[in-house]
């Protein structure tokens, strides 16, 4: 590779942005220490309804970014700042991100969360698509931005641009899949065939973060516990089968808690994105 690394951060949350757990100071310290290794990082995150993300200056970079979602095209906008890594985009589509909370409130998720998150997985391909800009790894965290994955081997798979990117997925939270009724896969344009037990589907409803589990081409826990509980089954999250399957995909990498425990952190990254990009240039990947 005669360029450095380049890794796009695909988070639903990144401090000190937008914060409603631990994911978002992993988030931007992982990019951070990623920076440091020498990677071309870069973060996308959705524009939130957030006083940090209000006082930024923000360079528009595409005022009108056309989104499929359903069977409709979605008109949203993308704009830019600069951070001590990197840039940062945000996907600006106020009708979902114009909202106090990022999932909803303490009592009750955002009922239209399925369509937010699928509409914002699709955007950032469709803008990474749009700039022409060049990912080596579209790294993802979390169920929002598990269908990144799923979309770059489906209606992304004959794009020239993306023939060599790889994706990562992280899981922070085992607990928090990504479960909707059914008719939520109708967001993602993808027809039925999809939503089959050794899929989508997990007990009758579309699981987002099964679609990353089986569609990235690697993955990674964050805590030292979840890889054997979630294989051997202990974890009741479902996915057993799936990561037995993957367990030469599956990686375990710690979050950081301080400059030197993350770049420990980012260097076992770096292995990891060297891992998902033989993967997918060997064809060996979750399908």
């Amino acid at each position: 590779m005669t360029h450095p690394l380049r890794v796009l951060i695909v988070s639903p949350e990144a401090a000190p942005f937008a914060v409603a757990g631990g994911l978002a100071e992993a988030a931007r310290d992982l990019a951070a220490a990623l920076s440091r290794q020498g990677v071309a990082v870069s973060l996308v995150l959705p524009k939130y309804r957030r006083p940090e993300i209000e006082a930024l200056t923000l360079e528009p970079v595409l005022l009108e970014l056309s989104v499929p979602l359903g069977g409709d095209k979605v008109k949203a906008s993308v704009l830019k700042a600069e951070a001590g890594f990197g840039p940062v985009f945000f996907v600006d589509y106020p009708k979902y991100f114009c909202r106090h909370e990022i999932y909803g409130s303490a009592k009750e998720e955002y009922l239209d969360n399925d369509e937010r998150f699928t509409f914002f997985d699709r955007a950032v391909l469709e803008f990474v698509l749009k700039l022409k800009i060049p990912v080596d790894v579209i790294h993802c965290h979390d169920w929002p931005t598990a269908l990144v994955p799923l979309f770059l081997r489906t209606h992304y798979a004959q794009k020239s641009h993306f023939k060599d990117t790889a994706t990562v997925l992280s899981i922070h939270n085992t607990a928090q899949q990504g479960k909707f009724p059914a008719e939520s896969l109708a967001w993602t344009g993808l027809n039925w065939d999809y939503f089959t037990s050794d899929q989508l589907a997990l007990n009758g409803r579309f699981n987002f973060l099964k679609a990353g589990l089986i569609f990235s081409d690697a993955l990674n826990v964050v805590r030292a516990d979840w890889k054997e509980a979630l294989l051997a089954g202990e974890a009741g999250s479902g996915f057993e089968g799936i990561l037995q399957r993957r367990s030469a995909g599956l990686s375990r990498i710690r979050n950081g808690t301080d400059e030197t425990t993350w770049e420990t952190a980012a260097k076992e990254h770096l292995e990891l994105y060297a891992k998902a990009i033989g993967a997918k240039r060997g064809g060996q990947s979750g399908r």
